[in-house]
């Protein structure tokens, strides 16, 4: 193999492995996705184990139309005309049609489908339990990126939609099914916790805007401890640590040398909440002081403190519920861990 075949191999690799499987209104492009899964077993040299794009193309729709019925299908499966189309794309879009496949149907049969192609459509024996694509072997480097990618790619996308859609919902199903999991309990029963957890962080929030209204920011302090605690707490708890009553400080603690995965780890936010702890107590501590000018100063340091405090406070509360909903859909785990430690290409 000559330098420029392994250059257009490496770009081949590379653009498999960033591969954009959605578009931006969460739609798959069905064409694409098997012309270039037969290019990946080009590229592995066994081009005669892959089944032909046009059977992987069929084979979606016939489970969609069979698992969702007529009006789903309809629904979620849209087939565009190309108005720019050329003869180029011709191997990929040969009836100048797009055939876009939107993520709720996926999201209910794209296991059973991608399961399929290799035990149907390439008539793989059927695997011990295992993970739906155990046929895409990892040897097989570039079929095997191309199927786990769209499989970390739709889980991705899925978990979007769900960490949007909180707000709406009251709840993160992925949470949801977690917490099943974890509890040993119906996922009506998890939903049902979940959305009454939702409700008391909105009114926290909603009483501690009114506290400052009203000119109590020690009450407003104490709320926003409270909020922000149970957030690391239920972060913590979640993923794996054990806890038994811990204080403010040691679930800041903890949650700063934390090896759990983040999606975000917000350090510099949590190095300044420990920073506003300690404003915190000495505010709610510094009501009286032993200074010589007496009560009347020491009452006006303290409502400066107070509501300097309170409102950075607010602040924290905020930012700490957005990235706990940023959060909380990745306690479910969908990153299939490798069988090599190193995949060579």
């Amino acid at each position: 193999m000559n330098i420029e075949e392994q250059k257009e191999r490496q770009d081949f690799f590379d653009y498999i492995s960033k591969y954009q499987y959605f578009r931006n209104d969460g739609r798959l492009l069905l064409e694409p996705f098997g012309v270039h899964l037969s290019h990946c077993f080009g590229f592995d040299g066994i081009l005669e184990k892959s089944p032909q794009p046009t059977d992987v193309y069929l084979l979606l729709l016939k489970i969609i139309q069979d698992s969702l019925g007529e009006e789903d299908t309809r629904r979620y499966v849209q087939f565009q005309r190309i108005a720019d189309w050329t003869p180029e794309m011709e191997f990929i879009y040969p009836d100048k049609t797009m055939t876009c496949i939107h993520v709720s149907a996926l999201s209910q049969v794209s296991h059973d489908w991608i399961y399929a192609i290799g035990h149907d459509l390439m008539g793989i024996p059927d695997p011990e339990p295992s993970k739906y694509f155990d046929w895409a072997r990892e040897e097989w480097v570039a079929v095997y990126a191309f199927i786990n990618g769209y499989h970390n790619a739709l889980n991705l996308l899925q978990k979007k939609i769900d960490r949007d859609s909180i707000n709406n919902n009251g709840y993160s199903s992925f949470e949801a099914l977690h917490l099943c999991v974890k509890e040993d309990i119906s996922f009506d029963e998890a939903v049902d916790l979940l959305r009454t957890r939702h409700e008391s962080y909105q009114t926290a929030l909603e009483r501690i805007e009114k506290a400052l209204n009203d000119g109590y920011f020690l009450e407003a302090i104490t709320l926003e401890e409270c909020l922000i605690s149970n957030c690391l707490f239920n972060f913590l708890s979640n993923t794996g640590a054990k806890l038994t009553n811990p204080s403010f400080h040691l679930l800041l603690k903890e949650i700063i040398k934390s090896d759990a995965e983040f999606q975000e780890r917000p350090t510099q936010l949590f190095e300044a909440i420990d920073k506003w702890r300690k404003a915190r107590n000495t505010a709610i501590h510094g009501f009286i002081t032993t200074r010589s000018d007496g009560l009347s100063q020491s009452k006006k340091e303290f409502q400066n403190l107070s509501e300097t405090t309170s409102k950075e406070g607010e602040s924290f509360c905020k930012l700490v519920v957005d990235w706990y909903e940023l959060e909380c859909v990745n306690f479910i785990k969908h990153e299939f861990p490798s069988k090599h430690s190193i995949i060579t290409h």
